[in-house]
């Protein structure tokens, strides 16, 4: 073999090595980005389950808060029950009918007895936190399944055709409550 030859066949040699090498290379790469883009995927999961775990968290926080205020806790009981008795904040005996419920809840002829004051009381407190759930809601901050099973019960005997809150939602302002109360009918 002639050195011109030899020259050739060392620089058809050193090609196809380099170009073994470069493609190697290329492969390995892609290979190293696909488990690094993989690796991300799967960190984002892991993050998003840890996000909703946290939210799911959060919402029965805040349920329990609804139904740890006493307030809000009465106002639930007024929804549930037909006819019962309360204790208002001087320890009276107040007995409450759903009758009476509907009646504190108006929006005309504003003068109350002390007993749909009490009604009215409860109920503020209770929209007040709905408020704040729904600004959570739409925030994304709690995840509206969250809080839609302690609750579905109460906001559907709020709908019910002889307790109309949303009068009184709109009159004092209570947007986002209402707003709550809405997505059950929705989910209906």
């Amino acid at each position: 073999m002639d050195l011109q030859t030899a020259d050739i066949l060392v620089k058809i040699v050193a090609g196809s090595v380099t170009a073994a090498t470069a493609v190697f290379g290329v492969l390995k790469g892609l290979s190293e980005w696909r488990k690094a883009t993989q690796q991300r995927r799967d960190e984002l999961a892991l993050r998003q389950r840890e996000f909703r775990h946290k939210q799911a968290i959060f919402g029965r926080e805040l349920a329990k808060e609804v139904f740890a205020d006493p307030k809000s806790r009465d106002a639930l009981r007024m929804l549930d029950w037909l006819d019962t008795s309360y204790h208002d904040d001087s320890d009276n005996v107040l007995r409450i009918r759903r009758a009476d419920v509907q009646n504190a809840m108006r929006t005309v002829n504003l003068t109350f007895t002390d007993e749909e004051v009490f009604i009215r009381t409860r109920f503020e407190s209770l929209y007040d936190h709905f408020e704040q759930m729904e600004h959570l809601i739409s925030l994304n901050v709690i995840d509206f399944t969250d809080v839609e099973t302690a609750f579905r019960y109460y906001v559907h005997r709020a709908m019910q055709p002889d307790i109309q809150h949303l009068g009184f939602l709109d009159m004092y302002d209570y947007p986002q409550a209402k707003a709550f109360l809405q997505r059950f009918r929705k989910k209906q």
